[in-house]
């Protein structure tokens, strides 16, 4: 038993003796060592590097083009979800509570920088317990919209090929993503035509993006995803809903 008591002590005073610029090493570590399990879809690679106990660099290449809408909401909003996702981890708290400052980096598949932004304890909100997702465990509505906070912040925005402007991605009390979008008034009278909505449907289930969203987001309990076209005043026109069974 004084055996045991002894190693346990040694253990602590180990832990308790690890200086910042250990965390930092340890976090680098500990980042390149899980990467591959952050390569998706979206995300080709990435890494993380430090050549300071104040300050850790990580750099995300995407398949993302450096000139689409796509690209352009979600490489603004990277930076809020990988903060968040630092901030769940322990000693990702650690660190932004210690000052350590992180330098994200976001290149585009053709190895543009379409981000460069410092993120540290200042401009990071309270996290989503995003280790308990990766577990396993679903989300709840207020979590599933505080995560798509990181969207709805650089919102709206315009698709410059047909002018159709989204101005908000939520989640309801059923856990189904909503998006609104705002179309120009030349759009509204074909909208309004009986059957658009099934051949709007039938096209947009064969595209790629609507079964990334789903792969991305069955981890977190998302049913369906319902686009709403409205007017410039918020009047309804059109609603698409699309399930998990539309895009087998």
């Amino acid at each position: 038993m004084k055996n045991i008591l002894i190693i346990f002590l040694t253990s602590l005073m180990l832990v308790a003796c690890k200086t910042k610029e250990d965390k930092v090493q340890d976090f680098v570590k500990m980042y390149n060592g899980s990467s591959s399990m952050m390569i998706n879809q979206m995300i080709r690679s990435t890494s993380a590097s430090s050549t300071s106990p104040d300050q850790i660099n990580i750099d995300v290449n995407t398949t993302y083009q450096s000139n689409d809408i796509e690209s352009e909401l979600v490489s603004k909003s990277l930076p809020d979800l990988i903060a968040q996702a630092i901030k769940s981890e322990k000693l990702g708290k650690e660190l932004f509570e210690s000052g350590v400052k992180f330098n994200l980096k976001v290149y585009s598949a053709d190895s543009k920088v379409i981000i460069d932004k410092m993120i540290d304890n200042k401009n990071v909100k309270e996290s989503v317990d995003f280790k308990a997702i990766a577990a396993g465990e679903k989300p709840s509505s207020d979590e599933l919209n505080q995560i798509l906070e990181a969207f709805n912040k650089n919102l709206p925005i315009v698709d410059q090929t047909t002018g159709t402007k989204i101005v908000s991605i939520k989640a309801d009390e059923h856990k189904n993503i909503i998006y609104t979008n705002e179309v120009p008034d030349s759009y509204i009278p074909m909208l309004k035509v009986e059957g658009t909505d099934k051949l709007m449907k039938d096209e947009m289930v064969k595209t790629p993006q609507i079964r990334q969203i789903f792969t991305q987001t069955s981890r977190l309990g998302v049913n369906n995803l319902k686009y709403l076209y409205t007017d410039s005043k918020g009047n309804m026109i059109k609603e698409i809903v699309i399930s998990k069974n539309d895009i087998k």
